[in-house]
């Protein structure tokens, strides 16, 4: 078993690049070296607070750089880890806090709503107690196993709702990181915007891609992918964005608008969602000189597949091949692996898939099976084929069908539909199950808002008469999740909001 652990990629950082910029923000920045001693200074006090290795600490923050050197100071210290959104609920919280029983929570302090649920447990504010845990005195720090023990938990909602925690080891992430980078090819010169918040797992994930590498990287916020993103861009010189279908939807709409160059951008990853044909050439159209990476994970294992930018003409319709090492196949309902091209439930395996779900047997066993030799399967939920070739061709996740008209549907097919028009730059599609209409939520290109008829004509030409949406409804922005994915929630309370 490797002995590899999470803290390892900022020592051996530290001791390549230590001063090459590490870590930058609109405010602050930090070489290797320096956020190495830090990071110890800081892990001294998150063991002065009683956190022994194996215990659980939870971050409650938005984007900054204290919320990065935290959380590699719990990885120093060997606590199991877990950044939440500072946007959780009260309710969520509280679930999250039961399950894990931490020994340690910290929060910024604009979430000091949430001390409520913190009540017997070592709680800390960020703003107020970081530097006081900076400057705790020096102790020997542990070394605490790696390998296959468990790393963090990533928290996501599962089939009831409940917040369902993630297990990931410290060799899930030794693998699936080296793999991924392998086709990412990120460089020591690389300045990497992360716009989106470091709770979820791909915003997280590129402070180990940084490190890898040697590279520096920018911690902005969420808000800032709004129209201001592409200055942004510029002043830092950002040469990689890893984002979502929405932060790409919202850079497009930008660019046709009022461009702004860009010469240092060289590579734009998606994940999330899936990202629609049209996007990946309008990217490609508005920033030639950049390369895109269409992918397609899941928290449970991280990454599935990755398409490279040379394989996208012959393979437009496909989210890339699995990664190396892994092996991903289409199953029929009765178990059975389907021949290349056939529609059936995607099924991962290899060192990428996770430990299963924290303190939930129950769920663990609808979507991991393990096999004789001890190695795990994940079950992904999502539906898809995989071609001759071995490129992953994917449909629908099973969570977001519709039916309408005797007709079960996936709405990425209307979603990508709609994005070929050149005027359109988002779509979210769902079913108004109460009128019982397909309803398609669009943002377009500013000063340039086509007729609805125009729309549905073009849709006509690609989409059965089922799938042709009932009602055309126009925002200025589409709904976002705190991982900045489309928030089909608020698209069903804005529909529900016109009959109230």
């Amino acid at each position: 078993m490797s002995a590899f652990h999470l803290s390892d990629f900022l020592l051996q950082a530290a001791a390549r690049f230590p001063e090459r910029l590490f870590l930058f923000s609109e405010e602050k920045e930090m070489t290797y070296a320096a956020a190495a001693g830090l990071v110890d200074r800081l892990a001294a006090g998150v063991i002065a607070a009683g956190v022994k290795p194996g215990d659980r600490v939870l971050i409650v923050s938005e984007n900054r750089l204290e919320l990065a050197l935290t959380t590699l100071a719990a990885m120093r210290a060997g606590a199991v880890f877990s950044v939440l959104t500072s946007q959780i609920t009260l309710a969520s919280f509280e679930r999250i806090v039961g399950q894990c029983e931490p020994a340690l929570i910290l929060l910024e302090a604009r979430r000091a709503d949430l001390k409520a649920a913190c009540a017997g447990i070592k709680t800390l504010m960020i703003e107020d107690d970081f530097d006081a845990l900076a400057q705790t005195e020096a102790v020997a720090l542990p070394k605490p196993a790696g390998g296959d023990a468990l790393a963090f938990l990533v928290f996501t909602s599962g089939s009831t709702g409940m917040p369902r925690g993630v297990m990931l080891s410290h060799a899930n992430v030794e693998f699936v990181t080296q793999a991924i980078l392998r086709r990412l090819q990120y460089r020591m010169d690389d300045r990497i915007g992360v716009f989106l918040p470091l709770s979820f797992d791909y915003g997280f994930y590129q402070l180990f891609y940084t490190m890898m590498t040697g590279a520096a990287l920018f911690i902005g916020r969420p808000e800032m992918s709004g129209p201001e993103l592409p200055r942004i861009l510029a002043r830092h010189e950002i040469t990689i964005v890893p984002g979502v279908p929405t932060l790409f939807a919202g850079l497009i709409k930008m660019q046709s608008w009022r461009p702004v160059p860009l010469p240092r951008l060289r590579a734009f990853t998606n994940t999330g969602d899936h990202l629609p044909l049209a996007h990946i050439r309008q990217l490609r159209r508005l920033f030639p000189e950049a390369c895109v990476f269409p992918m397609y994970g899941l928290t449970e294992c991280k990454r599935v597949s990755i398409m490279l930018p040379e394989e996208i003409d012959a393979h437009e319709n496909s989210v890339g091949r699995a990664l190396d090492g892994t092996e991903v196949w289409a199953e029929s309902p009765d178990g059975q692996r389907l021949p290349p091209g056939e529609v059936g439930e995607f099924i991962v395996q290899g060192p990428n898939v996770g430990l299963g779900y924290w303190r939930a047997p129950e769920e663990t066993a609808k979507r991991y099976r393990t096999l004789p030799d001890g190695s795990r399967l994940l079950v992904t939920g999502d539906y898809g084929s995989v071609d001759a070739e071995g490129f992953l061709h994917f449909h629908a996740r099973s969570d977001f069908m519709i039916k309408h008209k005797g007709h079960r549907m996936s709405p990425v097919e209307i979603e990508e539909a709609a994005c070929r028009s050149p005027h359109i730059v988002a779509a979210g599609c769902i079913k108004d199950d109460e009128r019982d209409k397909l309803c398609l939520f669009i943002i377009t290109v500013p000063d340039e808002r086509p007729e609805d008829a125009v729309i549905l004509a073009t849709l006509t030409e690609t989409l059965e008469r089922a799938k042709i949406p009932d009602r055309l409804i126009h925002l200025p922005e589409l709904p976002r999740t705190a991982n900045q994915k489309v928030d089909r929630k608020a698209l069903r309370a804005l529909l529900a909001a016109e009959t109230a």
